[in-house]
């Protein structure tokens, strides 16, 4: 059995992934959720750069099962962002909001590993603080790895931003 059964990534960890060359043994290890427009942004960023280092073949992968694509609708995502408060507080991309949607909107225990502040921000302000994870906590698990990761990808930057989301909570502010 894989440790995270209901795994969720956003782009940034995406694009680390593949930066590090480990995404095909990652999908290996882990059941993984990505919503669609996530992997669009993926993708897209990810050749937008010179190196052109991802040409997964995603869509692909999904339909043979190494991994499942969601979809939200969009009326569903609005819906959430009008209701929850996030999308008059900050404006977060639409792969974000469409994977806290899916978070918020399933009876599993899903993980959201990301790489944006803002999301983690949500988390704790949402009092959803065990919904977040770090690319650094996952892959300390199973993968050694020949150099540190990004600030951003540490269990650090999640704790201190879900801790901003929850002073937010308490204090009842508005994201910046």
């Amino acid at each position: 059995m894989k440790k995270f059964q209901f795994l969720l990534l956003d782009a940034g960890p995406i694009i680390e992934l593949f930066k590090l060359v480990i995404w095909e043994r990652f999908i290996d290890e882990y059941e993984i959720t990505i919503a669609r427009t996530v992997v669009q942004e993926a993708v897209h960023a990810g050749q937008c750069d010179s190196f052109d280092y991802i040409t997964f073949p995603f869509e692909q992968a999904a339909d043979q099962g190494q991994f499942k694509i969601v979809d939200m609708k969009r009326v569903e995502v609005e819906a959430f962002l009008k209701s929850s408060g996030i999308g008059t507080r900050y404006a977060i991309d639409p792969g974000e909001a469409e994977t806290l949607t899916f978070l918020m909107s399933s009876s599993e225990e899903f993980f959201l590993c990301t790489a944006d502040g803002p999301v983690f921000s949500v988390l704790g302000f949402m009092n959803k603080t065990e919904k977040g994870i770090s690319l650094e906590e996952i892959l300390l698990d199973k993968f050694s790895l020949k150099r540190p990761l990004e600030w951003r990808f540490t269990k650090k930057f999640r704790e201190m931003y879900t801790r901003l989301g929850q002073i937010d909570f308490i204090q009842n502010k508005g994201f910046i």
